[in-house]
């Protein structure tokens, strides 16, 4: 009766200069080298998926599809 249920929002990825970081919850991650290939990285993912990046701390971001 007109109600949306489904999955509309997902993260995509994990962007982080953490490189102990090994777990992603089932998403990818994408190690960076420093602030600037952080940036950088999640930027260019961002566009290529039509998503956002949204800041987690402490060197990590993350891709999500709204």
């Amino acid at each position: 009766m007109g109600e949306n249920i489904g999955l509309t929002e997902y993260t995509l990825a994990v962007i982080t200069t953490d490189k102990n970081m090994k777990f992603g919850g089932g998403c990818p991650i994408f190690y960076a080298e420093d602030d600037k290939d952080l940036q950088h990285k999640a930027m260019l993912m961002a566009k290529s998926v039509g998503g956002m990046v949204h800041d987690m701390t402490n060197g990590t971001l993350i891709v999500v599809k709204h």
